[in-house]
């Protein structure tokens, strides 16, 4: 066809002559301009109802989906990190039966549970009883810094720092080790001791190049903005301090 039209132009221009010739072959490119326009126009015409059609079917399916998830029963949805703490597990171990290596395990679990649902007061029971039971525990790193972190979400900063110090002085390969001296300096600045708390901090700063993982890499920044907090709060500290000096000489 464009061969055929091709030969036609090329025609009508030899035998076409001045003027008249320049307006045949206007019109016949205008002719083809609107042709083409035609065209066009129908193809994003039946591209826009297959479009539309597609559309109307992924609603179609979308309803249909949130139709079967709200049969689902309630029980089989897991709990959002919002719902934690409004969720009371039943308790499979009791805190008074005696820990043997042949339920240990099933106990650690338990103690997991409380701690992955954010019941930190239960988690604390079970892994203080999991370590006065002298039985020995595989990854008992994990155990003992799960333990010093339910503390420190309890406010019992103090508890927390003893085993914190544990993870980090006794073992020292322990993937939970960065982490527990993180959370040593931000139990320290919650205490007061700022000084202990920047020792702390800068000693995983200076060490900054041996950490590769990329969770680690952030934990370091993280220390790098607890040492900032830790001036903060020292400087905190100060100004109430001079405040209430100020007052007590103003009441003299």
């Amino acid at each position: 066809m464009i061969k055929k039209l091709k030969q036609k132009i090329n025609s009508l221009i030899g035998n076409a002559s001045g003027y008249m010739g320049i307006i045949i072959i206007s019109v016949i490119i205008i002719v083809l301009v609107v042709g083409l326009m035609y065209v066009q126009r129908n193809w994003i015409s039946r591209e826009k109802k297959e479009l539309k059609s597609m559309i109307e079917k992924q609603s179609i399916g979308k309803k249909a989906l949130k139709t079967n998830t709200l049969k689902v029963p309630k029980e089989s949805i897991t709990p959002s990190s919002e719902e934690k703490n409004a969720v009371d597990i039943s308790n499979n171990y009791s805190i008074g039966e005696r820990i043997t290596r042949a339920n240990i395990k099933n106990v650690i679990k338990e103690a997991d549970m409380y701690f992955d649902y954010d019941q930190h007061k239960k988690a604390v029971d079970v892994y203080e009883k999991l370590i006065n039971s002298k039985i020995a525990i595989d990854e008992s790193d994990r155990v003992y810094s799960r333990l010093a972190e339910s503390y420190h979400k309890l406010g019992k900063y103090d508890n927390a720092l003893v085993v914190y110090r544990k993870v980090s002085n006794n073992y020292l390969n322990s993937p939970y080790r960065l982490k527990a001296r993180l959370d040593m300096g931000e139990c320290l600045i919650l205490t007061g001791d700022y000084e202990e708390a920047r020792r702390v901090l800068y000693s995983i700063t200076g060490e900054e190049a041996k950490y590769t993982g990329d969770n680690d890499k952030h934990m370091v920044i993280k220390a790098y903005y607890k040492i900032a907090d830790s001036y903060i709060e020292q400087a905190k500290q100060h100004l109430k301090e001079e405040d209430v000096q100020q007052k007590a000489v103003v009441v003299q």
